[in-house]
């Protein structure tokens, strides 16, 4: 017992088993962004995308992971030492491997409709995207993806993480559960990948950059994620052109996919310039610093709660993806506050002894 309560102090050694091949600039660019100074970019990498790696941690019960602290993309509802404030979307964030949004009458027409009949839905969408953007966005530049892709969660969402459509789409980015599993994200009756921000992301940045490779442009790849990849490979073949706006004049396309692009461009537009549409800039808003341990037994939320000291709806918003309020019968890496850390895993400790 002494020997493995001082293995849940120490924490043990993963064991890293890779599941796909992946292609060489990926793993550029996962290289690039552990070396990176930026701690958004430290925190998309030591997040792992998921078709990166899969991580199997060691057998002791529980155990601290290395990797130091981490930032999760949800504010925090009280003043604590583990927030910190997140940098405000900015240009230099943003408009990494800008994205071409032309002059299109289509375009200048969802303009006018986010600026008038729904400015106020558009307003709240970016109040609740304040504390994911700048975390989204650093993980699809690393990935190879336009920043401002990242509004393609507006449109889909509306940076609801619990949005659900009715055909079963569900999560920021609106992943179907096969295609999510497809995509390494972890989908069953206990966890739900898609509504963790940060995971999503990460997913959502490889499909999307497996379109723009097979296709070769990110109005089509953004097509294939809406109505896809099918759809676009039979209009390219159907009518000779990659030309996302020619295709959509032939009708190529399904209907609404010939109407999501220029939405997604739209967004993109008024992002750029809050000021000129009339739309207010982003508040201050703290959000988690956090660090992840591997909790293999089952384990209600609430009890973690009370272990460290924090509220119930903070251990929830910092792992959205437990489905149940609790830790699954096969372990989780649950993420915690750095500050409370010490004290859930004395805790923890405890509960063992007296489990025998």
């Amino acid at each position: 017992m002494a020997s493995r309560l001082q293995c849940l102090r120490e924490g043990t050694a993963e064991k890293a088993v890779s599941i796909v091949k992946i292609s060489a600039a990926i793993c550029v660019a996962f290289l690039l962004a552990l070396g990176s100074g930026t701690p958004w970019a430290r925190a998309a990498a030591q997040e792992s995308p998921v078709l990166l790696a899969r991580v199997l941690v060691g057998p002791s019960p529980a155990s601290k992971e290395n990797g130091g602290f981490r930032m999760a993309a949800v504010p925090i509802s009280r003043d604590l030492s583990s927030g910190q404030p997140t940098p405000l979307p900015d240009d230099s964030l943003l408009g990494r491997r800008g994205f071409h949004v032309p002059d299109h009458p289509l375009v200048d027409r969802y303009i006018t409709y986010y600026t008038g009949k729904w400015k106020k839905g558009f307003q709240e969408s970016l109040d609740r995207a304040w504390p994911y953007l700048p975390l989204m966005a650093e993980i699809l530049d690393v990935m190879g993806v336009p920043t401002e892709l990242v509004y393609v969660v507006l449109v889909e969402s509306h940076f609801k993480g619990k949005a659900r459509s009715w055909v079963g789409a569900c999560g920021f980015w609106q992943l179907m559960p096969s295609t999510a599993r497809s995509l390494g994200l972890r989908v069953d009756a206990y966890v739900d990948e898609r509504l963790d921000p940060l995971r999503s992301t990460q997913a959502a940045a490889v499909y999307l950059r497996r379109f723009y490779d097979k296709f070769g442009s990110w109005e089509l790849a953004l097509a294939a994620y809406n109505a896809g990849p099918g759809a676009v490979r039979r209009a390219l073949r159907r009518h000779g052109t990659s030309d996302f706006w020619t295709l959509r004049k032939k009708r190529a396309l399904p209907r609404q996919t010939r109407f999501y692009v220029p939405k997604i461009m739209a967004a993109i537009r008024i992002c750029r310039d809050l000021d000129r549409y009339g739309f207010q800039k982003p508040r201050y808003m703290p959000v988690w610093a956090y660090t992840t341990v591997w909790v293999r037994r089952p384990l209600s939320l609430s009890r973690v709660a009370r272990w460290s000291g924090i509220p119930l709806r903070d251990i929830k918003r910092l792992n959205p993806a437990l489905k149940r309020g609790r830790i699954p019968p096969k372990g989780y890496r649950l993420r915690l506050p750095p500050a409370v850390l010490e004290k859930f895993l004395s805790a923890y400790e405890s509960y063992l002894r007296r489990q025998g």
